[in-house]
């Protein structure tokens, strides 16, 4: 193999690591946005009130 074989197939390899990186680093920011979602669904879950009793519309967030 000549030089210029060795670096171009160096920097294939490295250019598909960066991307392998870039990729990992999208899917845990994915994974964190959709935990922060379900974490605010589950306080907005517990702060909902309750339906009153004797009310004529009774609307649930539990449906």
């Amino acid at each position: 193999m000549d030089t210029s074989s060795i670096v171009g197939s160096s920097l294939l390899l490295r250019t598909g690591q960066s991307q392998q990186a870039l990729s990992t680093t999208m899917m845990k920011q994915t994974a964190d946005q959709q935990n922060k979602m379900a974490e605010l669904l589950a306080q907005n879950t517990r702060q909902a009130p309750e339906p009153a009793a004797n009310s004529a519309f009774n609307f649930s967030i539990f449906a």
